[in-house]
């Protein structure tokens, strides 16, 4: 059993829990995920991971209240136990692989990327690797995550919530005196593929991670089936970092969708229940 050490509804929605996970945390990193099962009955989902501690042994996830696992999970109470709590699952970020080859990492973050960024800018602080960000935070409630990104990010740029303004500032800061290896974008699909066209532009190496699209994290669910560059790949599997010039957005947009209805299916029936559903079209599969 995995005991909840902390709950918080940071803004809106979106939920982030701390869960007493020794081994998980001494063993992921970052860029990985995790899965949970909340109980007997539960369903296994993947989650996202904000923050983990190996010396404390915790690790947190960050997770917006949809579908039934979340919202089991929001019901739970700080003491209350997970029946199953498995990770790391998926590869570790591109940044592991290419630490050597590192000096200078600008990440680019919308929705929930401003927390799902903070284990690969932390670690890269750790290890004495300069970083810079552009994040949008939408309500004052994000706060706590802007204060402790700035602790180990050595600028931290706020834009608006809008695709454009995020671009705008990515440009300035490409044309800037600082060289940057490697550009990590994480957060809306429309978002990561803009900046993919503008750092391609100027020949900067950047990774966006997917896990937005996982559904299973086994692969056996074919929801993450992606082609990436002429190869399939599974983001649970093979991800959930790419190479942002080797994604096609527009099948990841497609994907987004189909199970977007999916999630609006179940919550009506959770609301409505199922003998409702023809009244609005939202017919039982």
């Amino acid at each position: 059993m995995f005991k909840i050490l902390n709950k918080k509804n940071i803004t809106k929605n979106v939920y982030i829990i701390k869960i007493q996970a020794p081994r998980v945390s001494r063993a992921i990193l970052p860029g990985q995920f995790v899965i949970v099962r909340v109980d007997d009955k539960g369903e296994r989902t993947p989650f996202p991971v904000c923050e983990f501690d190996g010396e404390q042994g915790t690790v947190s996830i960050v997770f917006k209240a949809i579908g039934n696992t979340a919202n089991d999970l929001i019901n739970l109470n700080v003491g209350d136990n997970i029946k199953d709590f498995v990770g790391p699952i998926g590869h570790a970020s591109h940044l592991v692989d290419k630490i050597k080859e590192l000096k200078n990492v600008l990440f680019v973050a919308d929705d929930l990327g401003f927390a799902r960024i903070y284990t690969e800018i932390y670690w890269l602080n750790k290890n004495n690797i300069s970083s810079d960000a552009i994040i949008s935070f939408d309500t004052n409630d994000e706060l706590e995550f802007k204060d402790k990104i700035s602790v180990v990010c050595r600028n931290l740029t706020e834009a608006k919530s809008d695709t454009a303004d995020i671009c705008e500032k990515l440009a300035e800061k490409l044309n800037s005196n600082t060289k940057y290896d490697m550009v990590v974008a994480v957060g809306s699909t429309e978002m990561m593929r803009q900046v993919t066209k503008i750092t391609k532009e100027k020949n900067v190496d950047t990774i966006v991670s997917l896990t937005t699209l996982i559904l299973d994290g086994t692969g056996m669910c074919g929801a993450c089936r992606l082609t990436i560059g002429n190869e399939v790949k599974f983001v649970c599997q093979d991800g959930p970092e790419f190479d942002a010039n080797l994604v096609d957005y527009d099948e990841v947009e497609r994907r987004q969708k189909f199970y977007s209805s999916y999630e609006e299916k179940e919550k009506f029936r959770l609301e409505n229940g199922k003998e409702n559903e023809a009244a609005t079209g939202l017919e039982v599969e």
